[in-house]
């Protein structure tokens, strides 16, 4: 683990899961071309990290009403 992903700041469970996936906090932010030691950048990509979880939230919640209204359609009356 890079010494910069204690700079980390505090993150949502779905914020983390996202940043797990890059690999950790200096992954996410080096390949979002920022610099985990730049406070600027740090905003920057906590901003960017809660979009993506907003992002994948809302797709979540679309698939499960496309899901529920699909089955509830199939009925024949």
């Amino acid at each position: 683990m890079p010494a910069t992903d204690s700079l980390q700041p505090p993150l949502t469970k779905a914020e983390r899961q996202i940043c797990k996936e890059y690999g950790g906090w200096t992954n996410f932010m080096q390949s979002m071309g920022l610099k985990p030691w730049e406070s600027d950048d740090a905003d920057e990509g906590k901003a960017i990290l809660a979009a993506f979880a907003r992002r994948d939230k809302e797709e979540e919640d679309k698939a499960a009403n496309n899901k529920t209204n699909s089955s509830s359609g199939s009925k024949s009356g």
